[in-house]
């Protein structure tokens, strides 16, 4: 006839969970994924010349009013402006001459899948210091 009014002895049974290791447990988790996130999104290699599902303008045609022009990157290097193929540094020369007396709304810019990204930004960029600013890029759709 002991003091005691349950199996244990006087102990109350705890039906309750205690939440400070879960918590703890799903910070660190949520640590991890928070800095590894950023490294798993970073990838290299992929093909972006094709496009899914698109909801970009279309190239307009040449009997538009707009007045634009095609520039393609090959991969070799060379730049085809219309139908005129040049060096990357004959294109450098011969742009202004392209445009001379053309107010050109937009220039179009078509690289091979191929083509190293360093020559697509060095065109882009001289494009741009030449005075164009709205350049499109131009992708084949799927």
């Amino acid at each position: 006839m002991g003091g005691g009014s349950g199996p244990s002895g006087g102990r109350k049974i705890v039906s309750e969970i205690n939440l400070t290791p879960l918590i703890d447990t799903l910070l660190v988790l949520l640590i991890v994924f928070m800095v590894t996130a950023p490294a798993i999104s970073r990838t290299v290699g992929v093909r972006l010349p094709k496009a899914e599902s698109s909801t970009a303008p279309r190239v307009p045609s040449p009997s538009a009013e707009i007045d634009f022009l095609t520039v393609g990157l090959k991969p070799d290097g060379g730049v085809v402006v219309e139908t005129q193929e040049y060096s990357l540094d004959e294109f450098f020369e011969q742009f202004p001459g392209h445009v001379k007396d053309r107010e050109l709304e937009k220039i179009f810019l078509q690289a091979d899948r191929t083509v190293q990204y360093a020559q697509l930004v060095k065109v882009m960029v001289y494009l741009r210091d030449q005075g164009h600013e709205n350049i499109g890029l131009v992708f084949e759709e799927k």
